[in-house]
């Protein structure tokens, strides 16, 4: 039987909305909403059949149960204003499920070290139980934070080192719409999940990675559900405080700055070099030596005419020379379970109720990714072999 609510999660995973799915299917919205909702349950052919289709999924997809809840909305940390969008935390909400899911049964197959963000969570934990949280304390965790995950001086493995820990990360295109860089959130079983808008240049992005990494350690506890703007404002600082201190140390960042910047602190091209030695943006250097001191209000006004002028609100120099590597962890699990033929592609996929395309759509490959793995279940070969005339 036709259940309406697998629509819904179909459609909120492939970020659209009701109107949007209305307009492909050529039907009202109001139908939409009566299907999702299981008022009206719409004719195998050919509106089920359009589903199929257009989702490429197996029919029998819409019989199934919707995937189970591993996330507490008031959890999720996004960056900028999308705290208070429906729809996109709709849409996030039902994608880390789906990659919840996804996770759970590929570690069924595997073992894997200790995870530090754990025992990193426990000290942060013990210090704050001791500690208001304050500027100074925020330093000694980014401090703590950058010495447990090893975290090297140019930031060039963070990613790395942030997968290896035990977060999950993942990048994939925000709705549209969408104003969020990134978003974070521990599911209600413990386990912490980073996720990265595409587009975002590596030094960019390396400061969303440090800015999440603050939340998932500052504010665990915190609903930003329940967060007015002041206080969501004084959240998103202190995160912002943590990743300028985690990526750039104060007794590092002050020796390199005074030697590659030196006196000409409001020319944002001076920059370029500290840019180049700590892979982080010339914005997010600026901040740190303002916080500093090293500018006054005059100068750091005039530093962000000349980054308007320049076109560096939007790509600096050495954004387009950097490549920018995608998270590799979970895709790594993923090739290992079928590499090693601890399962095939179509019996997780049929385990998950999903399709190839949803898959790679999760996990932001294309669908062709998966033409490797070749299913043992048409491998005949593992059931018919040659007799060894030695042992006839």
């Amino acid at each position: 039987m036709f259940n309406g609510e697998k629509l819904q999660e179909l459609r909120l995973l492939y970020g659209m909305s009701r109107a949007e799915l209305a307009e492909k299917l050529d039907i009202t919205e109001q139908a939409v909403w009566q299907f999702e909702t299981n008022k009206v349950k719409p004719k195998v052919s050919p509106t089920v059949l359009s589903l199929s289709k257009l989702f490429k999924v197996d029919i029998r997809f819409f019989e199934g149960e919707v995937l189970s809840s591993c996330v507490n909305r008031g959890s999720i940390a996004f960056r900028n204003e999308d705290i208070a969008s429906k729809k996109t935390i709709q849409m996030q909400e039902v994608y880390i499920n789906a990659v919840h899911a996804l996770i759970g049964k590929l570690e069924n197959y595997l073992s894997s070290p200790p995870k530090v963000i754990y025992s990193l969570v426990q000290e942060v934990e013990d210090l704050l139980a001791e500690k208001l949280l304050s500027n100074d304390v925020i330093v000694e965790i980014s401090e703590l934070a950058r010495k447990r995950l090893g975290i090297s001086i140019d930031n060039n493995d963070l990613l790395y080192q942030i997968e290896m820990s035990g977060i999950n990360v993942l990048s994939r295109f925000m709705p549209f719409g969408s104003s969020s860089d990134a978003y974070s959130l521990w599911t209600t079983d413990g386990v912490p999940y980073l996720v990265l808008a595409i587009g975002k240049s590596y030094a960019r992005r390396n400061f969303d990675l440090a800015h999440e990494l603050g939340h998932l350690l500052l504010h665990r506890a915190v609903d930003f559900e329940l967060l007015d703007n002041a206080e969501h404002e004084r959240r998103e600082q202190e995160a912002n405080f943590f990743a300028s201190n985690l990526l750039l140390p104060d007794k590092e960042f002050k020796r390199s700055f005074e030697l590659m910047v030196g006196t000409r602190v409001s020319q944002p091209d001076r920059y370029i070099g500290l840019k180049q030695h700590f892979n982080v943006s010339i914005q997010a250097l600026e901040y740190k030596a303002y916080r500093l001191g090293y500018l006054t209000p005059a100068q750091n006004s005039y530093f962000y005419r000349q980054i308007h002028k320049k076109g560096y609100k939007f790509s600096e120099p050495l954004d387009s020379e950097t490549p920018v590597y995608k998270p590799g962890k979970i895709l790594s699990m993923l090739d290992i379970v079928l590499s090693n033929n601890l399962t095939d592609i179509q019996s997780l996929l049929y385990s998950l109720r999903i399709s190839k395309e949803m898959m790679a759509q999760i996990l932001n490959v294309e669908s062709s990714f998966f033409d490797k793995y070749k299913s043992s279940l048409n491998d005949y070969s593992k059931i018919i072999k040659l007799i060894d005339q030695k042992e006839a």
